[in-house]
């Protein structure tokens, strides 16, 4: 398993300005610490966003995987 976060800040991407989850253990591109919102322990990437979508449900529409560490779930 691995531990995701949601980063709180918007990045710009091809499709609009989303929220990203990022696999803490893989990923190169990780927010500065004080912008993570742990979201727990995950098998994959999907289950981290619907996780995500839950806690954070006015940020639901915006919620994306991050292209380098959840390219399974980025929206293109």
């Amino acid at each position: 398993m691995n531990k995701y976060i949601l980063n709180k800040n918007k990045q710009d991407s091809p499709s609009g300005e989303n929220y990203e989850v990022h696999n803490e253990n893989t990923c190169n591109r990780l927010p500065f610490q004080e912008n993570r919102l742990p979201l727990g322990y995950f098998d994959d990437c999907k289950s981290a966003i619907i996780k995500a979508k839950s806690d954070y449900p006015y940020w639901a529409e915006d919620i994306d995987g991050c292209y380098y560490c959840a390219i399974t779930c980025h929206k293109e």
